[in-house]
């Protein structure tokens, strides 16, 4: 082999190893949560209930045993098809960071990039090989085209296999508990971030209560606590019990609730009990394990679709992993809340 192909040839595997042990590291790096704050909204994603840190560490294994033995077609085929697919899957996750959680995450890209480096280097050889089989005959020319053609299908089914999988954090329920209102099967879920003492939150409230009715007919409807006032986490235990145990008078036992909340910052059983007992409902305490599992379940939400104030409405649709986001008073208006359900929703 002559010495220039030879320096080539080492330059190019220089660069895949290179791109290999950086992309592990980084996946290393997130799944022990040396990340920043940038990357934690991110990190709370999986694909096919796979975290995409954990992920990144099976996937970029499996990468490095597969380019050991790397003069063995088999294995080299294996890796190539492993890297275009990785290709699509990179595109599928920078998707969701600017579209969905709109937030980047500087070690994902960083990933990103040494997937895109090893995939230039791949091509680079590839295409080295193929300009100086080109006068091979039509066999040899057709056997590169196949090559290529396979290699893009292995990207695009990396970027469908990988949209597919994806799994928001808002997209499952509280674990053990269901804190979800309305059509508990529909793909549309409608999020409205609250606190029981924020101003605009009150000031909003009769467009959202307007809107709740045709809401819940069409989407699975979830009140997140989003407490911005500390005071706001003495009605968490409350409002969480009785959207477990009393769906279907929950509307009305939330007005009820915040017209507590005006005469009190404290409440007690007592006052909650009081306040409710015109509805026919009892107060029956959570567990705090239900109870923790809720109020974290509350906080991935927050994180997931990067939520910075209430009131903030949020409408996801699980299939096409659409997002439409409403903030503030004069965002939340009766019509503009339904134009965003209808927004997300299938045609």
């Amino acid at each position: 082999m002559p010495s220039g192909r030879l320096k080539s040839l080492g330059v190019r595997k220089a660069v895949v190893w290179t791109g290999l042990v950086a992309a592990f590291a980084l996946s290393v790096s997130l799944a022990a949560g040396f990340c920043t704050e940038a990357c934690k909204a991110t990190y709370e994603w999986t694909i096919f209930g796979m975290k995409f840190p954990f992920l990144g560490i099976g996937f970029f294994a499996l990468c490095i045993l597969l380019y050991l033995p790397g003069d063995r077609p088999v294995f080299r085929e294996l890796f190539s098809l492993a890297i275009s697919g990785a290709w699509g899957a990179e595109i599928t996750f920078l998707y969701v960071q600017n579209s969905i959680i709109n937030k980047w995450c500087p070690m994902c890209l960083a990933v990103a990039f040494c997937v895109f480096v090893v995939g230039v280097a791949l091509a680079a050889g590839y295409f080295r090989n193929a300009g100086k089989d080109s006068g091979s005959g039509r066999g040899t020319m057709a056997r590169h085209l196949s090559k290529g053609i396979i290699l893009a299908a292995a990207m695009i089914a990396g970027a469908y296999v990988s949209f597919l999988g994806l799994g928001n954090p808002a997209a499952a329920d509280a674990g053990t508990i269901s804190v979800g209102l309305g059509k508990q099967d529909s793909d549309i879920e409608v999020y409205v971030f609250t606190d029981w003492f924020c101003q605009a939150c009150r000031q909003a409230e009769p467009d959202l209560e307007k809107a709740y009715p045709n809401i819940v007919n069409r989407a699975r409807l979830i009140f997140v606590e989003d407490p911005i006032h500390k005071e706001s986490m003495n009605f968490i235990p409350y409002n969480v019990s009785f959207l477990v145990r009393e769906k279907e008078k929950y509307l009305e036992i939330r007005k009820a609730l915040a017209r507590l909340a005006l005469r009190t910052k404290d409440p007690s059983p007592e006052d909650v009990q009081k306040a409710v007992a015109p509805l026919g409902v009892k107060y029956r305490p959570l567990n705090y394990a239900d109870l923790g599992t809720a109020v974290r379940y509350y906080q991935a939400l927050v994180r997931s679709f990067h939520v910075e104030g209430t009131p903030t409405l949020v409408v996801y649709n699980r299939r096409t992993k659409s997002v439409k986001q409403l903030y503030g008073v004069k965002d939340l208006s009766y019509p503009n809340i339904l134009m965003a359900v209808s927004g997300v929703s299938p045609p």
